[in-house]
């Protein structure tokens, strides 16, 4: 996906007008815009069709009613310049509180500094960088200490010692290469050999299977596939079975395949043997703590110190443990129980 930034200036400048007219004079975080009433907020969403981005939303919006608050989105649609745009608009539209999974931190920067300047608070999902106030992780996206990107490439080594793998990257978006690098150090440092590497800019299983399927041509003796998000396991799922080979569960013949998201496409994959594992973020669980963060500037749990970052717990399914598995939607939780680490630590 190339990168395009024409009519940034015009989009700045229609940023600092929104921010001159709805702030009160003050500026930093909390001011919130819509005085004592009902708390309005918005997040900005990088791709709407996604279905974990369906369940963040919900997670969101189902935060938002318990506090009393109106929750809005806005599809970014993988594109950082209308990401900008879409933030002057939340700005005019007098939002308390902006979400945002950053496309381009140097594109977004202005603009929420901007937000900022009028007193709306930025809550950075899987994104951090100038202009946000409190990021909110997923476990997934943390690469310290024992990272679950760790645990993935042990895995592979326990099967298979110094196992040939395939990477399938994703669109360049900052947090998925970050997680893309997390998982190619991981690798090496246990003793895997990354034999390939592409990218599914397209984001979907479709884009996936013919790039899957051209690289197993020229590695056919790969022992396994890590996919940046679940649509690109899936489609890589497909190629393998095409090119008549199995898919392992872990401990049996074939080429194991890892996807990451928790997607229910993925679930019944690993339930009929196409998919190895995926890793669940919690999506649903992250819209809700979006809520959390902003409940501490612009809620009842206002504070002088809120956290700089939340970090929501990431679970893998397997053919071993699947059958435990709770669909996103029947999920219970509330601002306060949403489902974070006690130590955050990215």
């Amino acid at each position: 996906m190339m990168r395009s930034f024409t009519g940034a200036a015009a989009i700045l400048a229609a940023l600092t007008l929104a921010a001159c007219g709805g702030s009160d004079g003050k500026s930093g975080d909390g001011g919130g815009s819509s005085g004592g009433g009902e708390k309005k907020v918005a997040y900005s969403n990088p791709v709407a069709g996604q279905p974990g981005q369906e369940e963040l939303v919900l997670g969101f919006e189902g935060g938002a009613k318990e506090l009393g608050w109106k929750a809005s989105q806005i599809n970014a649609n993988l594109s950082p310049d209308k990401q900008v745009a879409d933030i002057a608009t939340m700005i005019a539209q007098k939002q308390d509180g902006i979400a945002s999974w950053t496309l381009d931190p140097g594109a977004a920067a202005g603009a929420y500094g901007q937000a900022r300047s009028a007193g709306i608070p930025v809550i950075g999902v899987n994104s951090e960088g100038e202009g946000i106030s409190t990021s909110v992780w997923w476990e997934l996206n943390t690469c310290k200490s024992d990272p679950p990107i760790g645990r993935t490439a042990q895995m592979i080594a326990d099967a298979r010692p110094k196992a040939k793998v395939i990477m399938i990257g994703g669109p360049p978006v900052p947090s998925i290469k970050a997680y893309e690098d997390c998982f190619a150090s991981q690798a090496k440092a246990k003793g895997l050999q990354v034999v390939a590497k592409v990218q599914n800019t397209k984001d979907t299983a479709a884009a996936a299977q013919p790039l899957a399927a051209d690289v197993l041509t020229k590695h056919g003796d790969a022992d396994a596939i890590w996919a940046y998000n679940d649509q690109s396991a899936l489609g890589a799922s497909a190629a393998v079975t095409a090119a008549n080979k199995k898919v392992s569960d872990g401990k049996s013949a074939g080429v194991m395949i890892f996807g990451q998201n928790g997607d229910q496409d993925a679930i019944t994959a690993i339930k009929d043997g196409r998919l190895t594992a995926t890793w669940d973020t919690d999506a649903i669980g992250t819209g809700w703590a979006v809520i959390k963060a902003l409940d501490y500037y612009i809620g009842d749990a206002k504070t002088d110190n809120p956290p700089k970052e939340l970090v929501v717990k990431s679970t893998m399914w397997t053919k071993a443990n699947v059958a435990d598995y709770v669909p996103p939607r029947e999920r219970k939780y509330t601002v306060e129980t949403a489902p974070l680490l006690d130590q955050a630590a990215k």
